[in-house]
This record gives C-alpha cells, sequence and structure tokens, in this order.
C-alpha cells in the first residue's frame, strides 16, 4: 500500500470562501482538535472520472469537501482521504497540481465505500473522537453545517445526520406507473453529508458490516440499532450530478464569493 502523505504546506485560501449564512448562530467547534474529516473514494468512481476532474469555483469537488477543515486554520487538519487503489494515483496527482497536502490511504481490495472509511477511520489520530465522513458529490456543504454537525456530537449524540424536510408532493404509484396515494410528508426528511459519528460507534458499526455489502454509514447505523439524531441540514448540500450540475455550482460559488447567498 501506498504511504499516506504529511506534508503541512498550507493551501491558499482563495480558493476557498468562507461562507457562512448571516441567520446561522456562530459556532467555533471546527477549531477544536477532537474532530476528523473523511472522504471516502470508492471503486464505483471509476465508471465517472468526471466527479475527480470536473471544476468549478477555481478547483475540483475534492477539494471543496476539504474546505471546512482548511477552514479551521489548523496545518495539521485531521483529514484523510481513503482511495480505492484503483484511483490513488489520480487522486495524488489532482491534490498535488491544486497544491493541497493531506493524508492519502489507497484502499486495496474492492474499494468499497465500507473498506474505505474503515481505512480512513483507522489512519486518524488516536485522539480524534468525533469523525465526519463526507460524499465527494456534495461539496458545496457549508461550514456552518459542519458546525452544527459538531456541536450534535458534543451534546452526546452517537452519530449526527443533516437533513431537510420535504417539500415535494410524494407520490406513490401501481405498476403502470399511475398514481396512487399522497405520502404523508410529516415525517419524511432528505439525509445529506456529512454525517458524523462518535469515533467509537463509527468503528462499531463498520466491524458490525457485511464484508460483502457496500452500504452507506447511516444504513449501517440503523442496521446496528443506532437511532441517529437530526440537525438542520443545507440547501446547497445536494447531490451533484457531475458534469451535468457543475454549471449550478460555478453559480452557487459565485454567489457566496459575493455574499449574495
Amino acid at each position: 500500500m501506498a504511504s499516506p502523505n504529511r506534508d503541512d504546506r498550507p493551501v491558499a485560501p482563495t480558493r476557498l470562501p468562507r461562507w457562512r449564512s448571516a441567520a446561522a448562530p456562530r459556532s467555533d467547534g471546527r477549531m477544536a482538535h477532537d474532530w476528523g474529516l473523511i472522504v471516502p473514494i470508492s471503486a464505483s468512481i471509476t465508471a465517472n472520472r468526471e466527479v475527480l476532474f470536473s471544476q468549478f469555483g477555481e478547483t475540483v469537488p475534492l477539494v471543496h469537501c476539504l474546505h471546512s477543515r482548511v477552514m479551521s486554520g489548523r496545518r495539521n487538519a485531521d483529514a484523510v482521504i481513503a482511495v480505492a487503489e484503483a484511483l490513488y494515483t489520480d487522486v495524488k496527482a489532482l491534490l498535488a497540481a491544486h497544491a493541497v497536502s493531506v493524508a492519502v490511504v489507497a484502499v486495496p481490495g474492492r474499494g468499497s465505500r465500507e473498506d474505505c472509511v474503515s481505512a480512513g477511520l483507522a489512519r486518524l489520530s488516536p485522539a480524534i473522537q468525533y469523525v465526519l465522513v463526507h460524499d465527494i458529490h456534495r461539496p458545496l456543504a457549508s461550514i456552518n453545517l459542519v458546525d452544527r454537525i459538531l456541536d450534535g456530537l458534543r451534546q452526546g449524540n452517537d452519530v449526527v445526520v443533516p437533513a431537510l424536510a420535504m417539500v415535494d408532493s410524494v407520490k406513490t404509484v401501481d405498476a403502470a406507473g399511475a398514481v396512487t396515494e399522497t405520502v404523508d410528508r410529516t415525517f419524511l426528511r432528505s439525509a445529506q453529508y456529512p454525517r458524523g459519528f462518535h469515533r467509537q460507534h463509527l468503528a462499531k458499526i463498520l466491524a458490525a458490516a457485511d464484508a460483502h455489502d457496500d452500504l452507506d454509514e447511516l444504513i449501517l447505523a440503523r442496521r446496528a440499532g443506532v437511532h441517529p439524531a437530526i440537525v438542520d441540514g443545507d440547501p446547497d448540500a445536494f447531490a451533484l450530478d457531475i458534469p451535468r450540475d457543475v454549471g449550478l455550482a460555478e453559480a452557487i460559488y459565485t454567489c457566496r464569493l459575493a455574499e449574495q447567498r
């Protein structure tokens, strides 16, 4: 397995604008040294490498996913990119091209999401208590959202998931595609990333997972009997369909720079 990169060179801040909603309460929780970030890049990404290489806001989705740690002001940010071995060289070259220094772990074998999260967790400093697991398809999640997740973890929750209330009308249909019922949205939420875990509970959830599954951490947590806490999500933390949504992501980024969003 290739050795991780521990270079401590800081990232140029101009690439990653500090964006904070004026309506959101301020929290400096991400400044603490008790949390870390894992960005898993599973082998499934090989089917659409544009997820790695498409650019908006002067950089790529992966670098945007790291911005909460960069914006914390800490040079030795506890962030790990755990990447399927088949994509390791691409990811290392991508980070070097954007002057980003962060630990990168090559994950052999299937390179499933579970495998990547497990490898990332093993690579984090033992001092880390709380772990945020991100998703490269949701690079616009704000630092406000990170603060809310960390606040939820520090309040004693084992798993914290950001979510938004459903606003669209949801229907059930029959085999012919005809509408049969309108679903009550009262208790429906749209789950987002990053997702926060107490480190010990994330380790237990992963250890109990079936080695042949390739499920996200929230499903694994529910299977393990954990009831995640919900915090308010972020309208911008939606899953980008890359390359289709690159123009939309660029527009959102531009609005953030102009403090219009």
